[in-house]
This record gives structure tokens, sequence and C-alpha cells, in this order.
């Protein structure tokens, strides 16, 4: 049997593009950041900021919706005539204003909710503070429409005012939500991949079954994550040992590490000099599944959630400052 082999390169690494999302100017709030670059620290080619460019502004949402809603109104004037197409598009006018509307709500995750933070981000210069105070301005908002939510129930109208307090409960939720993934992405930006990756890495050859792993490799390492290679070195998937744990033991002695591994192509990867702000938006919750890092060709490390983590627990003790030094004993 092969014994495993650390970083072993594997024939054919997956290929990076090149960003095409060039800006030479920022002319609106929320392409502050956008300016033009191309970021060799992406695996696509493109900075964070730019792209965060390719998505929509702000407004977009509430525009659109006041366009449905006036050609709706148009219609509706014209087909006076016609009692049942008019009032259908009298109701089209009445939703699509009264949604772009609420859709204005300065909270989260609205689109309100982000041309604020949009605009705060324009006028401070920091988004950290932008998306900070643009929350605070939501939870106010939240708040009352829970406290209607709780009038309503206490004037009688219990299913309007459950649904009231409820969608205050949940623009409650999405701030903080939305806060929270901004502090991180705030500590985790300009921290690159190689400062958080475990490296290097144990690589299995892909034809050893499920027992002999468990039995013979898997107490001598620390991994809880290991990618296969065929013959020829090529990497074919990665394992994960709880999925191996739970397989039934009658099943171990028969079933090949290949024939659980989760396709290569469907693991996220990375390079070392992506910075880990860029890498979580890029790829959302498919750090869950594990993330490879190839440098050059060559698998260099693995990143998981454990090692962000590690990482941002550090980026924000750093941020903390030391602390305060006790008071001086007074003089004799």
């Amino acid at each position: 049997m092969a014994l495993p082999s650390t970083g072993r390169p594997p024939s054919a690494a997956p290929s990076f593009s090149t960003c095409r999302c060039w800006r030479t100017s920022c002319r609106t709030p929320w392409s502050r950041a956008a300016t033009a670059s191309r970021s060799p620290a992406s695996p696509s080619g493109c900075s964070a900021a730019c792209q965060g460019s390719r998505a929509s502004p702000p407004a977009a949402g509430p525009l659109t919706s006041f366009v449905v809603g006036a050609v709706a109104f148009a219609v509706a004037l014209v087909t006076q005539g016609n009692a049942l197409v008019s009032d259908l598009f009298s109701w089209l006018t009445f939703v699509n204003v009264a949604l772009g509307l609420f859709n204005l709500v300065p909270a989260f995750p609205l689109d309100g909710g982000r041309l604020l933070s949009s605009l705060l981000w324009w006028r401070s210069g920091s988004r950290q503070s932008g998306v900070h105070n643009a929350v605070r301005v939501g939870r106010v908002f939240a708040y009352l429409m829970i406290a209607a939510g709780a009038l309503e129930l206490f004037l009688g109208q219990v299913a309007s005012g459950i649904w009231i307090a409820f969608i205050g409960w949940f623009l409650l939720s999405a701030g903080a939500s939305e806060e929270a993934g901004s502090t991180v992405r705030t500590f985790l930006r300009s921290v690159p991949v190689s400062a958080a990756m475990t490296s290097p890495v144990v690589t299995l050859p892909d034809w050893v079954t499920v027992e002999t792993f468990l039995d013979s490799i898997a107490p001598s390492h620390s991994f809880t994550t290991y990618p296969v290679h065929e013959a020829s070195g090529q990497l074919t998937g990665v394992v994960r040992l709880s999925d191996l744990v739970r397989m039934p033991r009658g099943e171990r002695a028969e079933k090949h590490l290949k024939d659980v591994a989760r396709p290569i192509a469907q693991v996220p990867t990375t390079n070392p000099r992506e910075d880990l702000s860029a890498l979580i938006q890029r790829i959302g919750a498919g750090i869950e599944q594990r993330v490879l890092v190839f440098d050059r060709g060559q698998l260099v490390g693995i990143l998981s959630p454990a090692d962000v983590a590690r990482v941002l627990t550090v980026m924000q003790a750093r941020s903390a400052g030391p602390p305060p030094s006790p008071p001086s004993p007074p003089a004799a």
C-alpha cells in the first residue's frame, strides 16, 4: 500500500481566469471602492471591490417597482372602459408602489438599508462605519414594527399583528447578521489565505479502502480532510473523516476512498495570495466543504472554517489593543 504523501502536486491544477471588470471611475456612492483594479490575489483575477461592482445599485429594486407601477397606472387609465382590465392594473399599481416604498425602508436586507449604508460609507469613507450606522437606523424601524405588531395584537388583530411583528423581528435579525458579516470582512481584509491555511497537506492514494484508512492512516494524523489522488498523482477528490466514520462497518472493507470522495471539480479552490475576505465573499458556504490552495499548479494548503475562525480571533484580539495597565500604587 502506498503511503500518504504531503503536498503531492496534481498533474492538472485548476486554471484561473482573468478579470474583465475594469472600472475607471466611481461616480456613485455604492461604487466608491470599485476603482480600476485587477487583484492577483483573487483566483478570478478580480479584487473584491471589482467583483462587487457587478452588483446592481441598491436603488435599482425600488426604481423598478415604481416604473412598473407607473406603467400599470397608465394602462389602468387607458382601459377605464373595461372594468376588469382597469381594476387588474389598478391593483398592480398599488402592489408595485407599496413594494417600492417598503423596499426603501432603511433596514437590512431591504434595498433602503443598503442604499443608506452606501451613502454613509460614501460620506464617512469607512464601510464598517456605514454599515454600523445603517444597522442602528434599521434597528429603530424594526423595533417600531414590532411595537406596531404588539399594538395590533392588543386591538384584537391577531393575524396582522403577528405578521407585522414577525417582519420587524426579521429586519432586526437581518441587521445583526449584516453587521456581523461586515465586521468579519473588515477584519479579514488584506489577510492572505497563506496566513490561515493548513500546510503541508497529506494526500492519500484513492485506491486505499476505507477500512485501511480508518485503521492504519487516520490514527497517525490530526487532519479531518484529505485530498486523494490516482496513480498518476492527479487529484481526484476530497474525503472527510466524519463521512468515513459514519459509513457502516460492513462496507468499509469493500469501499475505496475514490468511491466516497467528493469530486475534485466540486471542491472550491484558491491561491495563497487571495485575501480571506474576498474568498469568503466569492464562495460563501463553500468553505464548509474545505478549500484547496494551489500555487503554480501545486497543492500547497487546505483551508477550513476552523482556520478562518482562528485568524479572525487573533485579528479581533489585536484590534482590541493591550489591556489597560493597573493603577500605580499611591506614593508613600
